[in-house]
């Protein structure tokens, strides 16, 4: 789309004359990558300040979640038209709307014909990004991960969530709705507490730290007779997929739950820990041409840096050579030792 062309769907937008299709391409644009990066170029060059008075108008977070109702408002009203436009017709399928990012999956229905929508947020080119489910449960979510979590939390006993990546969650406090956090081979139930996890699927381990209250971790799907391993403020589960056994240890909670305030805090971590998590965080490849670069012990604060000055900070401080490539858009980081 042309400059002038992305201006005028926001102005439409924001006057509320954006048909359908309009507001199908606007979601497409600003959740993309690329579109993301226009919309902070534009911002940056006041093209939109000069166009719009206000600039909480505007403002991306704000703007972003504004759409994303706008387009659950149109799919309810969509479905009460053709529910009552066929309400003598015994099978009534509905489309869901399909856009990247956000996905609905129809559950089976329960005995009072509700169904549950299922809403998925990815977040892979901003380092963190807060959000607040429907329950008011605060989640800080890192680059390369994604949390999928029901619209309406009310209309089942549990509240139930998946994350795969990096999360950090202050659980809103409900006891009556027990939280369900499913991570594949294991889950954990809540009431009210806060904790950070790591759950990726390139990963063979999951683990959870806990800051505040209590955790109760089980094996499989959940289910209130399970066999729960309990966890403690400042423990560190760690679970290794495919073992049977949780394996508890008390931990530097602060050095696990840092990067929810835009800090990285390693303390003679492995070097091979170390840069998956730069990786994640830079949203970048990283290669390592020698296995023993692996066990190399890495010392440090990170915060705020860009990646050429983390680059210069690793030349400095280990033993190794960096080369960055940059091809098709993405960035490589190759690690090698001196010759």
């Amino acid at each position: 789309m042309q400059t002038d062309n992305k201006i005028q769907l926001l102005q439409n937008f924001l006057n509320g004359s954006i048909t359908d299709q309009e507001l199908k391409n606007l979601f497409v644009w600003l959740n993309s990558e690329k579109g993301n990066m226009e919309f902070e170029k534009l911002l940056n060059e006041k093209w939109l300040t000069n166009k719009f008075q206000t600039t909480e108008n505007i403002d991306s977070t704000i703007l972003f979640s504004r759409i994303k109702t706008k387009i659950e408002d149109k799919q309810l009203s969509s479905r009460k038209q053709l529910l009552i436009r066929f309400r003598k017709v015994a099978a009534i399928f509905i489309l869901g709307l399909l856009i990247p990012t956000i996905y609905f999956t129809v559950l089976n229905p329960q005995k009072d014909n509700k169904k549950v929508v299922y809403l998925k947020e990815s977040l892979s080119n901003e380092k963190i990004r807060k959000m607040t489910l429907p329950d008011g449960t605060a989640v800080w979510l890192m680059s390369g991960s994604t949390i999928t979590y029901p619209s309406n939390f009310s209309e089942n006993k549990t509240r139930n969530v998946e994350i795969t990546g990096e999360a950090f969650l202050n659980v809103a406090k409900d006891s009556l709705h027990p939280f369900i956090l499913n991570l594949g081979e294991v889950g954990l139930k809540v009431v009210g507490t806060s904790f950070n996890v790591m759950n990726y699927g390139d990963e063979d381990r999951v683990n959870v730290v806990l800051k505040t209250g209590k955790v109760d971790l089980f094996k499989g799907k959940y289910n209130p007779d399970n066999d729960f391993v309990h966890l403690a403020p400042g423990q560190l589960m760690t679970y290794k997929k495919g073992e049977p056994e949780f394996l508890i240890s008390y931990v530097d909670v602060d050095k696990y739950i840092s990067w929810i305030n835009g800090t990285l805090l390693f303390h003679n971590d492995r070097f091979e820990e170390v840069l998956k998590k730069l990786g994640k965080w830079y949203n970048i490849s990283i290669e390592v041409n020698d296995r023993e670069i692996s066990n190399f012990l890495f010392t440090a604060t990170i915060k705020n840096e860009n990646l050429d000055q983390i680059v210069d900070l690793l030349k400095y401080s280990t033993p190794f050579k960096y080369s960055i490539y940059k091809a098709d858009g993405v960035t490589k980081l190759v690690v090698e030792k001196m010759k």
